[in-house]
């Protein structure tokens, strides 16, 4: 009879996408050793697909920061248990093929929303006085005044939140302290509870019409695909700001950087792109008032520790048997090789 294999953790890490390590190893100590795979963060073809399935094969679990998990991947994976999400979105993960060959998947809710709470507040602040472009005047030629902007406050402004999670909370209880006025829209939320997390509640269409400030929070979904597009920015102020760090696909990017070229929008800071890395022939780049940060909202020293650990220990707990704390899907197939 064969001996049974040894259970083992893929992690897939990069130098562009970085996982805590120690933590993990914390988490896994005397479950089962850990190896890094590097998978990139795009869709593969089916011979990067078979390779990197040949370097993942026999793992029991994957700790998933760049990568995509799909159907015919994990068909090549038989031993697999569990995919732990480095984050709170899992829309690179097939959940429902997950479910059906008996994969749990797992998120890791709120442990980056501090992070990416604070970077979207820095992008509002870093439009409403321009910061980056007076503070490359400066740097890159040398001159004081000439770089100097007169810019908007915040006090004052209406913010609207597209999405109203952990993240969304967060940015719009630190956006009253600065004396905005908050609104938000989240399909899966009634009223009451949009203004129990402290917003008022609005349609999306209203909420475009009165916010100075749009900020996305909101999961990316069939339907939530170029939520902010052509027909969106047209209802949206003129002079309004649009800020993400959600999902770039949220955006239709060739529709903003037209609405800024033509004035219809004040500005607008994406720290998420259509493609990651993103295509450098997009518009996008040669827009006016546009900044654009490299997907770094969730990357902190205690962010990555926090999620690490987060999903490292849903990992542990599986392969021990245990019910996970932070479980999407509920397994409904079985897999061959357990």
């Amino acid at each position: 009879m064969p001996a049974p294999r040894r259970r083992w953790v893929a992690v897939t890490a990069t130098e562009d996408f970085p996982v805590a390590m120690a933590p993990v190893r914390r988490a896994l100590k005397g479950v089962a050793p850990v190896r890094i795979v590097s998978l990139p963060f795009r869709p593969l073809s089916d011979v990067e697909e078979g390779r990197f399935a040949g370097e993942l094969r026999g793992a029991h679990g994957i700790l998933l920061r760049p990568g995509y998990v799909t159907a015919t991947l994990l068909d090549q994976l038989p031993d697999l248990q569990v995919v732990a999400v480095h984050g709170v979105g899992v829309d690179q993960v097939d959940v429902e093929a997950c479910s059906a060959r008996g994969v749990l998947v797992t998120n890791a809710p709120g442990a980056n929303a501090d992070a990416v709470a604070e970077l979207t507040i820095g992008l509002m602040l870093s439009l409403a006085r321009r910061i980056p472009e007076s503070a490359g005047r400066v740097r890159d030629e040398r001159v004081w005044g000439a770089a100097r902007h007169t810019g908007g406050e915040l006090k004052g402004k209406t913010l609207g939140l597209i999405g109203l999670g952990q993240i969304g909370v967060r940015v719009g209880r630190i956006a009253q302290a600065f004396g905005m006025k908050v609104c938000a829209h989240d399909p899966a939320l009634s009223k009451a509870e949009i203004r129990d997390r402290g917003a008022r509640p609005m349609t999306f269409e209203a909420l475009l019409r009165a916010s100075d400030y749009v900020s996305l929070h909101a999961p990316l979904t069939p339907e939530t695909h170029h939520l902010i597009g052509r027909r969106a920015i047209a209802k949206m102020k003129k002079g309004a700001f649009l800020v993400n760090a959600a999902r770039g696909p949220l955006v239709d990017e060739k529709a903003l950087a037209r609405a800024l070229a033509a004035g219809r929008l004040g500005g607008a800071a994406l720290d998420v792109l259509e493609g990651e890395p993103p295509d450098p022939a997009s518009p996008i780049f040669d827009a006016p008032n546009i900044i654009l940060t490299p997907h770094m909202a969730g990357s902190t020293n205690e962010c990555l520790d926090t999620i690490a650990r987060t999903a490292a220990a849903d990992i542990a707990r599986v392969l021990q048997g245990k019910r996970a704390k932070n479980a999407v899907n509920m397994p409904t197939g079985r897999r061959r090789n357990r």
